[in-house]
């Protein structure tokens, strides 16, 4: 996909004939092909950008080479600004990954992050990398005989940012080789020919149409090297190891994608376990091994609903041009025919509307979903197994199922497990805490909450505050600080009332008071991520040493039972006039989740008066 391509003299014409429709066609085929308009800013860049790049590629005389604007990355979802296209004269085609930016001025910079505006971008040098990286790994059509270049060009940044950006990528690997243009580099290079060295197409000749076909319809597959450093990264990390029942859910996987290849037939394996039971890690193990094990250009693609778990993954394989491998679940239909594998994680968050399975298995033999049923936490979402079997009859699909039980999580400590799932879904039964080796006690008050995680904090651990969804979630103010939504007001034992509060997770990486504040996908993971709340959906499928719980009112303690308050949920997917019976379930199975991220300990706690007593009852109030 690209939303405009021709010669650049072609582009630019069109461009400077008329640039409004020249945008509105291209944010036409945007929207077709994404199934969503792109933003107001990515808008504007195109109309800042693109005619800059239009006149520094015609000065440098290559106007006969060809252009693809937004040019995506087939499997991956990532777009390059701009790509060109030539002959060398070995008769193989080269293209040029051309990264723009509008950057007049940065904070500062490393080899792989720049801050500009208290905002931290990818080094673009190093983004632009990424890109060639992808096409090494990924293009699989040996008649093209391609080679991929990368030129980032800040067309309104001066000569102090651009050498402050290239002196930090100097001798490092990938990004040093990329050519950074500025400003004053396009305004001082006279000679065209230098211009044309200066974005490294100055030995390029135009394509021919057979060449532009052969690039257009080349195969994108991951090759072995990828899948073998992908493979030797995640054997390295001991998180990604399985034994016992992984092991054999995995070999099931591997035996039904075996079985499957070369007959016909459909076929949807169900892997499913509570918290900790290593879901993540079966599916991360396969995207390598189905490739090794099957061969045949036969490879595993992992997915997932979930925004967090899907950044947190990429993130996770270090390599580039691994992002085609690890996709949001909606992104699946970038991959071409039917040797791909989908491997969703998290399926209890498909949406029932989306029809993911039927898509799914229209394009490929086998789907492998990974979900825990007790994870359903909202309306429009949510397959439990019964509904994945009968979906799968309905498709004509085989069905199997394997059940995950250990769990790893949580210290191991199945004792925790159970007692809490007997406390959020054992209806009228609820049993006192017996101290054991997982450190679960009730919070005091907020404060005291707050402490616990901090002191966690300075000794090394990973400890976080999760809530459920009961306070508004505001913008950041204009000074790019956080408002403290989440604000608790209790009284002590003297009688004194007290006001405690804490801003939710940030959207993007900042700073908020001096401290850093990372971007919400890595709220549970990065440093100052312990100073902000966290939620449902950027705890969910992750873990962290110490989980601190704050249960808001919309899940209250009334005599026996649990009942629901969804009034009380500021959750713009949840309604406010929702069914309490059916918010209930959503409800108990949300604090499960929170409750179930701690690895060694948990400290639980109660906005509500009548539930604060009631755990504190079940369970000794912690000692701070």
């Amino acid at each position: 996909m690209f939303v405009h391509g021709g010669t650049v003299a072609e582009v630019a014409a069109a461009l400077n004939a008329a640039p409004t429709e020249f945008l509105i066609g291209c944010r036409k085929r945007f929207t077709t092909s994404q199934g969503r308009a792109p933003g107001e800013s990515e808008q504007a860049s195109w109309k800042k950008s693109w005619p800059e790049l239009m006149r520094a590629l015609l000065r440098a005389g290559l106007g006969e080479l060809h252009l693809l604007l937004e040019y995506e990355l087939p499997g991956s979802g990532q777009r390059v600004d701009a790509l060109l296209l030539g002959l060398r004269r070995d008769g193989g085609v080269t293209a040029v990954v051309v990264e723009l930016k509008q950057w007049t001025t940065i904070d500062s910079t490393s080899s792989v992050s720049t801050s500009v505006l208290r905002t931290h971008y990818t080094h673009p040098c190093r983004q632009a990398a990424g890109y060639v990286a992808y096409f090494d790994d990924w293009v699989d059509e040996p008649d093209l005989r391609l080679r991929t270049r990368a030129v980032a060009y800040l067309h309104n940044a001066g000569r102090d940012v651009v050498d402050t950006l290239r002196a930090a990528v100097v001798g490092k690997a990938g990004s040093g080789d990329v050519s950074l243009i500025g400003r004053d580099d396009i305004v001082s290079a006279a000679d065209p020919v230098v211009l044309a060295s200066l974005f490294a197409a100055d030995d390029l000749r135009p394509p021919g149409e057979a060449d532009l076909r052969r690039f257009l319809t080349a195969g994108h597959r991951p090759s072995g090297g990828l899948l073998s450093r992908l493979d030797d990264m995640l054997s390295s990390d001991p998180v990604f190891r399985l034994i016992g029942a992984q092991q054999r859910a995995y070999l099931h996987v591997l035996d039904t994608v075996r079985e499957a290849r070369g007959k016909d037939g459909k076929h949807v394996v169900v892997v499913s376990g509570g918290p900790g039971t290593g879901k993540t890690v079966i599916a991360a193990r396969l995207v390598t091994d189905i490739g090794k094990s099957i061969g045949n250009g036969v490879f595993g693609c992992y997915l997932t609903p979930s925004g967090t778990l899907h950044q947190q993954l990429k993130r996770a394989a270090a390599i580039p041009a691994a992002d085609g491998l690890f996709l949001h679940v909606d992104g699946f239909n970038r991959h071409a025919g039917k040797a791909v594998v989908p491997l969703v994680d998290e399926a209890q968050r498909l949406r029932h509307s989306a029809r993911h399975l039927e898509r799914m298995l229209a394009r490929t033999k086998v789907c492998v979903l990974f979900l825990d049923e007790r994870q359903i936490i909202r309306p429009e979402e949510g397959y439990t197994i019964e509904e994945l079997q009968q979906e799968a009859r309905r498709l004509g699909a085989e069905f199997t199922r394997v059940d995950l039980v250990s769990q790893f999580r949580c210290g191991g400590s199945q004792r925790y497990l159970t007692w809490l799932e007997q406390l959020l879904f054992g209806h009228t039964t609820a049993t006192p805490w017996t101290p054991s080796e997982y450190d679960l006690a009730v919070a005091a008050d907020p404060a005291a909450l707050g402490e616990w995680v901090e002191q966690h904090t300075r000794h090394g651990r990973t400890a976080r505050i999760a809530a459920g969804f009961c306070w508004p979630w505001t913008t950041p103010q204009r000074d790019g600080s956080l408002a403290e939504d989440v604000s608790i007001t209790w009284t002590d034992p003297d009688g004194a009332e007290h006001t405690w509060s804490r801003p939710w997770n940030a959207a993007k990486e900042m700073q908020h008071h001096d401290n850093p504040v990372p971007r919400s996908q890595f709220w549970a993971t990065d440093r100052g991520g312990h100073r902000q709340i966290g939620c449902i959906y950027t705890a969910q499928g992750l873990e962290y040493d110490y989980a601190a719980v704050v249960f808001g009112r919309d899940l209250v303690r009334r005599g026996d039972r649990w009942v629901a308050v969804p009034q009380e949920n500021q959750d713009r997917s949840i309604p406010g006039d929702a069914d309490p019976d059916r918010y209930l379930r959503w409800a108990v199975n949300t604090y499960w989740v929170l409750a179930t991220r701690g690895t060694l300990g948990c400290r639980l706690y109660s906005v509500d008066e009548e539930t604060q007593a009631f755990l504190t009852g079940l369970v000794h109030p912690a000692s701070f």
